[in-house]
């Protein structure tokens, strides 16, 4: 436990600073990623509306869902870009994948993990979109991107939704270890205060020189806890995570709600509600009467 309490009461800071570097990265990292997933999904979720939209406008009626959701797909996914934050590489991927036009192969690899993984999760939910009945939207967007490595792991590796909401709280986490180390260098500090001979204070004077500096070292880990928390904070604004994934999380849910009235039909739950709700009052009023008509039939008898 000493061996602990001496090491935070020495090398606390340089502890904090490795901490911040690394959260800088991985919000680096995080919101790169996330800025590229954002133009996929946006991407994504246009060109659904459009295909939707022309649909619409013939007036086909969707006979076979498997197949109309296949076909969807395949009208899509051609003019998605590629999720890779090395931006650079964007167009020249895209040169590629005309030049191989119809003819290339897609990988296990890509279906699975890569950009395809997104259509591997829509198709496998095929049984959500024919049910006639309206799906949770947020649970089968929760199934899909759960299939999407992409969406799911930061450079394929780390789970990127813990690690964004590691790094948001990381101000707090600052502040919390300033305090610590304020008050284990002041308890570390205090017992040599025993030691000290209040008759012979010119003896004494060493033990009190060290007292005070290493309590003023120990009220630098507060500063430098609040600098940390400071930086991060802003770094956490100008940079966030968590409400670019929600935005993104809510217009892909938006699509397959879209997707799922676009086979069986525009008519919403209140709709159908306002359509049914006169009929059902009319029964009740019937019934009423019915049920008035007999009893005043009894007390005649």
């Amino acid at each position: 436990m000493m061996l602990i309490l001496n090491f935070c009461s020495h090398y606390l800071i340089e502890v904090m600073s490795v901490f911040f570097l690394i959260a800088i990265g991985f919000r680096w990292a995080s919101y790169k990623s996330s800025r590229v997933e954002e133009i996929f999904f946006t991407t994504f979720t246009s060109e659904v509306e459009k295909v939707l939209l022309m649909q619409k406008e013939k007036g086909e009626q969707v006979q076979d869902v498997e197949k109309y959701i296949h076909n969807l797909l395949d009208q899509v996914k051609d003019k998605l870009p590629t999720r890779t934050v090395r931006h650079k590489t964007r167009k020249r991927n895209k040169e590629r994948a005309r030049t191989l036009g119809a003819q290339s192969v897609v990988s296990l690899k890509d279906y699975v993990t890569g950009d395809q993984s997104l259509f591997l999760g829509i198709k496998s939910e095929v049984g959500s979109f024919k049910s006639k009945y309206p799906p949770n939207f947020n649970e089968l967007t929760d199934r899909i991107l759960e299939h999407d490595e992409k969406w799911n792991k930061l450079l394929n590796i780390f789970p990127i939704g813990p690690i964004s909401r590691l790094i948001d709280i990381m101000p707090g986490i600052f502040v919390v270890l300033g305090i610590f180390g304020t008050f284990i260098g002041i308890a570390m500090a205090l017992p040599e205060i025993a030691n000290m001979d209040f008759s012979n204070l010119e003896s004494s004077g060493s033990i009190l020189t060290r007292f005070v500096n290493n309590v003023t070292f120990s009220m630098n880990t507060s500063i430098a806890g609040i600098i940390f928390s400071l930086l991060m904070t802003f770094l956490n604004t100008i940079a966030p995570v968590s409400g670019l994934r929600h935005k993104i999380y809510k217009k892909v849910g938006n699509s397959f709600e879209n997707i799922w009235h676009s086979i069986h039909g525009e008519a919403t739950l209140e709709q159908e509600l306002k359509s049914t709700l006169p009929r059902l009052l009319q029964e009740v009023k019937m019934l009423r009467e019915k049920f008035v008509t007999s009893e005043d039939k009894k007390e005649s008898a």
